[in-house]
Protein backbone atom coordinates (compact mmCIF):
# COMPACT_ATOMS: atom_id res chain seq x y z
CA UNK A 1 0.00 0.00 0.00
CA UNK A 2 1.34 3.42 -0.93
CA UNK A 3 1.95 6.08 1.70
CA UNK A 4 -1.04 8.15 0.50
CA UNK A 5 -3.30 5.10 0.81
CA UNK A 6 -1.95 4.38 4.30
CA UNK A 7 -2.57 8.00 5.23
CA UNK A 8 -6.14 7.80 3.96
CA UNK A 9 -6.82 4.63 5.98
CA UNK A 10 -5.31 6.18 9.11
CA UNK A 11 -7.36 9.36 8.65
CA UNK A 12 -10.53 7.30 8.31
CA UNK A 13 -9.61 5.39 11.46
CA UNK A 14 -9.06 8.60 13.39
CA UNK A 15 -12.40 9.94 12.19
CA UNK A 16 -14.17 6.76 13.32
CA UNK A 17 -12.36 6.87 16.67
CA UNK A 18 -13.35 10.47 17.26
CA UNK A 19 -16.95 9.64 16.32
CA UNK A 20 -16.94 6.84 18.88
CA UNK A 21 -15.54 9.22 21.49
CA UNK A 22 -18.35 11.67 20.80
CA UNK A 23 -21.00 8.96 20.90
CA UNK A 24 -19.58 7.39 24.08
CA UNK A 25 -18.17 10.17 26.27
CA UNK A 26 -15.89 9.25 29.15
CA UNK A 27 -18.17 8.81 32.13
CA UNK A 28 -16.20 6.59 34.51
CA UNK A 29 -14.77 8.50 37.45
CA UNK A 30 -12.91 8.14 40.71
CA UNK A 31 -15.15 9.83 43.24
CA UNK A 32 -13.89 11.11 46.60
CA UNK A 33 -16.31 11.58 49.49
CA UNK A 34 -15.57 13.33 52.78
CA UNK A 35 -17.26 12.06 55.92
CA UNK A 36 -17.69 13.66 59.32
CA UNK A 37 -18.96 12.14 62.55
CA UNK A 38 -20.84 14.38 64.96
CA UNK A 39 -22.67 13.93 68.26
CA UNK A 40 -19.86 11.66 69.50
CA UNK A 41 -20.50 10.06 72.89
CA UNK A 42 -18.42 7.59 74.92
CA UNK A 43 -18.93 5.20 77.80
CA UNK A 44 -16.12 3.46 79.69
CA UNK A 45 -16.51 0.08 81.33
CA UNK A 46 -15.26 0.07 84.94
CA UNK A 47 -15.27 3.87 85.11
CA UNK A 48 -12.24 4.76 83.02
CA UNK A 49 -11.25 8.42 82.56
CA UNK A 50 -12.84 10.09 79.50
CA UNK A 51 -10.89 9.88 76.23
CA UNK A 52 -9.98 13.08 74.43
CA UNK A 53 -12.01 13.09 71.21
CA UNK A 54 -11.81 16.11 68.93
CA UNK A 55 -15.14 16.70 67.25
CA UNK A 56 -16.17 16.34 64.56
CA UNK A 57 -14.23 13.26 63.56
CA UNK A 58 -13.44 13.36 59.85
CA UNK A 59 -11.96 11.37 56.99
CA UNK A 60 -12.47 10.54 53.33
CA UNK A 61 -12.83 7.60 50.97
CA UNK A 62 -12.64 7.12 47.20
CA UNK A 63 -14.11 4.62 44.74
CA UNK A 64 -14.17 4.01 41.00
CA UNK A 65 -17.76 4.04 39.74
CA UNK A 66 -16.73 1.82 36.79
CA UNK A 67 -15.63 -1.01 39.11
CA UNK A 68 -17.80 -4.04 39.84
CA UNK A 69 -20.21 -3.31 42.69
CA UNK A 70 -20.33 -5.55 45.75
CA UNK A 71 -23.81 -6.86 46.60
CA UNK A 72 -24.53 -6.49 50.32
CA UNK A 73 -26.45 -9.47 51.77
CA UNK A 74 -29.23 -10.24 52.24
CA UNK A 75 -30.41 -9.73 48.63
CA UNK A 76 -33.66 -8.27 49.94
CA UNK A 77 -31.70 -5.13 50.90
CA UNK A 78 -31.11 -4.47 47.18
CA UNK A 79 -27.91 -2.65 48.13
CA UNK A 80 -24.73 -2.60 46.03
CA UNK A 81 -21.59 -0.67 46.95
CA UNK A 82 -18.28 -0.06 45.17
CA UNK A 83 -15.01 -1.37 46.64
CA UNK A 84 -12.99 1.54 48.01
CA UNK A 85 -9.77 2.61 46.27
CA UNK A 86 -8.61 4.91 49.09
CA UNK A 87 -9.52 5.56 52.72
CA UNK A 88 -8.21 7.91 55.40
CA UNK A 89 -9.49 8.37 58.95
CA UNK A 90 -7.68 9.65 62.06
CA UNK A 91 -9.41 8.21 65.11
CA UNK A 92 -8.07 8.38 68.68
CA UNK A 93 -4.55 9.04 67.43
CA UNK A 94 -4.64 6.05 65.07
CA UNK A 95 -4.38 6.66 61.33
CA UNK A 96 -6.65 4.24 59.48
CA UNK A 97 -5.98 3.57 55.80
CA UNK A 98 -7.34 1.20 53.18
CA UNK A 99 -5.20 -1.60 54.66
CA UNK A 100 -7.04 -1.33 57.99
CA UNK A 101 -10.61 -1.66 56.77
CA UNK A 102 -12.82 -4.59 55.90
CA UNK A 103 -16.47 -4.89 55.02
CA UNK A 104 -18.11 -3.68 51.87
CA UNK A 105 -17.59 -0.18 50.44
CA UNK A 106 -19.51 2.90 49.42
CA UNK A 107 -21.02 5.23 46.89
CA UNK A 108 -21.33 9.02 46.84
CA UNK A 109 -24.21 8.78 49.32
CA UNK A 110 -23.72 5.43 51.10
CA UNK A 111 -20.93 3.90 53.20
CA UNK A 112 -20.86 0.51 54.91
CA UNK A 113 -17.44 -0.49 56.29
CA UNK A 114 -15.54 -1.50 59.39
CA UNK A 115 -11.92 -1.15 60.41
CA UNK A 116 -9.54 -2.16 63.17
CA UNK A 117 -5.93 -1.88 64.28
CA UNK A 118 -4.05 -4.52 66.24
CA UNK A 119 -1.36 -3.61 68.75
CA UNK A 120 0.52 -6.21 70.82
CA UNK A 121 -1.65 -8.96 69.28
CA UNK A 122 -4.80 -7.29 70.60
CA UNK A 123 -7.37 -5.24 68.76
CA UNK A 124 -6.99 -1.87 70.47
CA UNK A 125 -9.23 0.26 68.25
CA UNK A 126 -12.04 -0.69 65.90
CA UNK A 127 -15.01 1.04 64.33
CA UNK A 128 -17.85 0.60 61.88
CA UNK A 129 -19.71 3.14 59.77
CA UNK A 130 -23.19 2.37 58.53
CA UNK A 131 -24.49 5.31 56.52
CA UNK A 132 -27.38 4.36 54.24
CA UNK A 133 -29.77 7.34 54.46
CA UNK A 134 -32.70 5.71 52.69
CA UNK A 135 -36.10 4.44 53.85
CA UNK A 136 -36.02 0.87 55.11
CA UNK A 137 -32.50 1.09 56.54
CA UNK A 138 -31.34 1.66 60.10
CA UNK A 139 -30.37 5.16 61.13
CA UNK A 140 -26.83 6.04 59.93
CA UNK A 141 -24.48 5.23 62.76
CA UNK A 142 -20.83 5.23 63.80
CA UNK A 143 -19.83 2.69 66.44
CA UNK A 144 -16.37 2.09 67.88
CA UNK A 145 -14.56 0.27 70.66
CA UNK A 146 -11.23 1.32 72.14
CA UNK A 147 -9.15 -0.58 74.69
CA UNK A 148 -6.89 1.66 76.72
CA UNK A 149 -5.16 -0.18 79.53
CA UNK A 150 -7.77 -1.95 81.69
CA UNK A 151 -10.61 0.16 80.30
CA UNK A 152 -12.91 -0.60 77.39
CA UNK A 153 -14.62 2.37 75.76
CA UNK A 154 -17.76 2.26 73.64
CA UNK A 155 -18.01 5.25 71.29
CA UNK A 156 -20.84 6.23 68.97
CA UNK A 157 -21.83 9.10 66.69
CA UNK A 158 -23.68 10.16 63.55
CA UNK A 159 -21.90 9.98 60.16
CA UNK A 160 -22.54 12.47 57.36
CA UNK A 161 -21.21 12.16 53.80
CA UNK A 162 -20.29 14.92 51.36
CA UNK A 163 -18.99 14.31 47.82
CA UNK A 164 -15.83 16.31 47.24
CA UNK A 165 -14.24 15.49 43.89
CA UNK A 166 -14.73 13.53 40.70
CA UNK A 167 -11.60 12.58 38.74
CA UNK A 168 -12.39 11.43 35.17
CA UNK A 169 -11.03 8.07 34.07
CA UNK A 170 -10.60 7.61 30.29
CA UNK A 171 -12.98 5.11 28.70
CA UNK A 172 -11.55 2.54 26.22
CA UNK A 173 -13.02 4.51 23.27
CA UNK A 174 -11.16 7.60 24.44
CA UNK A 175 -7.87 5.71 24.69
CA UNK A 176 -8.51 4.24 21.22
CA UNK A 177 -9.08 7.71 19.82
CA UNK A 178 -5.79 8.95 21.29
CA UNK A 179 -3.98 5.93 19.84
CA UNK A 180 -5.37 6.60 16.37
CA UNK A 181 -4.46 10.27 16.62
CA UNK A 182 -0.89 9.24 17.49
CA UNK A 183 -0.73 6.91 14.47
CA UNK A 184 -2.00 9.74 12.28
CA UNK A 185 0.80 12.07 13.45
CA UNK A 186 3.41 9.34 12.81
CA UNK A 187 2.05 8.84 9.28
CA UNK A 188 2.30 12.60 8.63
CA UNK A 189 5.94 12.62 9.81
CA UNK A 190 6.78 9.70 7.52
CA UNK A 191 5.14 11.44 4.58
CA UNK A 192 7.11 14.63 5.26
CA UNK A 193 10.36 12.65 5.52
CA UNK A 194 9.72 10.82 2.22
CA UNK A 195 8.93 14.12 0.45
CA UNK A 196 12.29 15.54 1.59
CA UNK A 197 14.08 12.52 0.13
Amino acid sequence: MKLNQKLAVTTAGVALGLTAMKANPASAAVITVDFTITDVTQNAAYGGPPLTIEQPLSGFYSFDDASTPVIVPPPSLNLSLFPLTDFNFNFLGRQFSLADISGYGGTATDLFISGSQVESNTVQTNFSIFAIPRPGFAEPRFNATAIRGPFVYSISGKPQLSQRTTTPVPEPTTIGGWLLAGLFSIALKKKAASQKQ
